[in-house]
């Protein structure tokens, strides 16, 4: 009987290459994926990959002005703000970065705890980035109609609460970690500037 590898040499040859190009996809395939894992294992630990890409470009010695209303592009002096008021702020020329909103508040002095900054703060003025470090939606200040009801920040998409008194520390919701807080204070004509860039990430974080 004749060997039927040694009488078709060509197409057990080709049978061999087949097999060990099969064996290779499968090879390669496999460490795709793994390396898709490890990426992404990484993009979870490691904080500074985190955030969406917003990169803010606010720094010490920039105006506030309003982002937003019939005032939009004005600046914000001090004497335009009780206490409990609030507003939507960009800094002044840097408004076409959305990583540069924040929310100025005006609270009690003496309602301030820990973890504020106490120090990036002036005249009860107090900052935050206004990015929800869920998701990356706008916030909104929700402002009680009366005492001992808290006033606090709040994002409507997906109902994060956030604690202005106390560091913007998250009081309810899904976000992982506290707005941002940057330093304000009020200048000798009554505007209001920025003191330092932001205490922490902004942007999602999830």
């Amino acid at each position: 009987m004749v060997d039927a590898s040694s009488a078709y040499p060509d197409q057990e040859e080709k049978v061999k290459i087949t097999r060990r190009r099969f064996t290779l996809g499968v090879l390669l395939a496999a460490g795709a994926g793994a390396l898709g894992s490890l990426l992404s294992l990484v993009k979870v630990l490691a904080p500074e990959m985190k955030g969406g890409g917003y990169v803010a470009t606010v720094g010490p010695g920039d105006q506030l002005v309003y982002a937003q209303g019939s005032r939009q592009g004005s600046h914000l002096r001090a004497s335009e703000f009780q206490v409990g008021d609030a507003v939507l702020a960009y800094p002044q020329g840097k408004t076409g970065n959305q990583a540069n909103i924040v929310q100025l508040i005006r609270l009690k002095e003496t309602e301030f705890r820990p973890p504020i900054r106490q120090e990036l703060t002036d005249q009860g003025f107090v900052a935050y980035s206004a990015v929800c470090t869920h998701l990356g939606c706008i916030v909104s200040w929700v402002k009680s109609p009366q005492d001992p009801a808290p006033s606090y920040t709040e994002c409507f998409c997906h109902n994060s609460l956030f604690d202005p008194a106390r560091g913007a520390k998250v009081i309810g919701g899904p976000a992982p970690i506290p707005l941002a807080q940057i330093g304000v204070k009020v200048s000798k004509d009554g505007i209001l500037v920025f003191t330092s860039g932001f205490s922490g990430p902004i942007g999602p974080q999830v």
